[in-house]
């Protein structure tokens, strides 16, 4: 043993890997001042056996050891408590990798085409990451949580559907349209404001695809609504749906069908139900739905048809007969000649006379939406 006094100089400088049991770092110390843990013992006043239990790994250093320690070594007590959490929080993340093994049937069910286009997750990412990625992507620690928290209070599936909904990747894209919500700048919401909002939306049927988007987006920002596009996800049957975000609502749309007199109809329809259904709820507008008897949906369908075709519009819609006679019409409605065309076949049950009108959303169209409504990044 020496009786040498320990230097008061500065702890050595140590690259420490927050991976390091605090026991290693304190090996290393005692190496740097060629201390042996019988001295340190002494210094201390601990039991050798103790300092060498915490050399070894098998105990930590807690805040009265660590004082001690500052006394014999000239070691600050919040480097060892870092130390510790450090290492504390190495163990954890490994348990939960481990876990997450149990968690990659969950997340082997979302579509991966999805998640790699908007970046929820990597191309490269084995499905452990997948999962501990869209963990973080739905804020829940575990796949139980995301049901409680997404898949049961959150959102209402009709049971009665006439086709299969994938109630998981509905999640998925509802998600998708928080996340992308969140990156719209908007005003406080004001329902006022939003009616008057909704009165512009006709005008802009009239427009290119993609400026009359950008317009209706800007003007629902102007009442505190935050329209996005989010592209559909397979197996959803998803056209549209109102969410909120803490106070703020949100609807999002996506290209279903990929007509524009069903992309504007629907719009309309989610903002009925801000409207006329104020109660902070969800709704998701599925197809197959709009004919359901669900008071709230009739409700929204009567709404959007009416700011779309007001006073006699659709009955004269209806008695068209020739294709020239939907183009007058539109122009003298001052609507887009597809949604005119569109609302002639659903009246009339007949497709021959204005199908061509309606035109479709382009994939290039689709692709443009995408950009203009790219979302914030989700995880790294």
């Amino acid at each position: 043993m020496t009786n040498e006094t320990p230097s008061t100089t500065q702890l050595p400088e140590i690259r420490v890997d927050w991976s390091l049991h605090p026991g290693v770092v304190l090996s290393h110390v005692l190496k740097q001042r060629a201390m042996r843990q019988a001295e340190l013992a002494e210094r201390t006043g601990l039991s050798p056996k103790h300092v060498n239990q915490i050399v070894k790994g098998a105990v930590g250093i807690t805040p009265d050891v660590a004082v001690l320690l500052e006394r014999a070594l000239d070691t600050p007590p919040r480097f060892w408590a870092n130390v510790g959490v450090d290492w504390e929080v190495y163990l954890s993340e490994q348990r939960a990798s481990t876990s997450l093994r149990d968690f990659t049937t969950w997340a082997s069910k979302f579509d991966a085409g999805t998640l790699i286009r908007h970046g929820v997750v990597g191309k490269g990412d084995s499905l452990p990451e997948r999962a501990n990625k869209l963990l973080r992507f739905f804020g829940v620690a575990s796949p139980a949580a995301f049901e409680q928290t997404w898949m049961r209070p959150r959102v209402s599936f009709k049971r009665s559907q006439a086709y299969t909904v994938d109630e998981q990747n509905t999640a998925l894209w509802l998600g998708l349209v928080e996340h992308c919500a969140k990156g719209v700048d908007v005003s406080p919401y004001k329902p006022a404001r939003l009616r008057k909002a909704a009165a512009q939306i006709p005008a802009f049927t009239t427009m290119p695809f993609m400026t009359g988007f950008e317009a209706a987006q800007a003007s629902l920002a102007g009442a505190g609504v935050a329209l996005v596009f989010v592209r559909q996800v397979p197996e959803t049957r998803v056209c549209a749906a109102t969410w909120w975000i803490d106070d703020q609502p949100a609807i999002g749309i996506t290209e279903r069908h990929k007509k524009p007199d069903i992309f504007w109809f629907s719009l309309l329809h989610e903002i009925g139900h801000l409207l006329l259904h104020p109660r902070r709820k969800t709704f998701l507008d599925l197809e197959g739905d709009r004919e359901a008897d669900d008071d709230a949906e009739v409700e929204a369908n009567e709404y959007a048809a009416s700011v779309l075709f007001p006073g006699d519009a659709r009955d004269r819609i209806g008695r068209a007969r020739t294709r020239q006679e939907l183009i007058l019409l539109a122009a003298d409605l001052k609507l887009g000649l597809p949604v005119v065309a569109g609302q002639h076949g659903h009246l009339t049950n007949n497709w021959q006379v204005g199908g061509k009108l309606r035109s479709t959303i382009s994939d290039q169209d689709v692709a443009s939406l995408e950009e203009w409504c790219q979302m914030p990044a989700i995880v790294s």
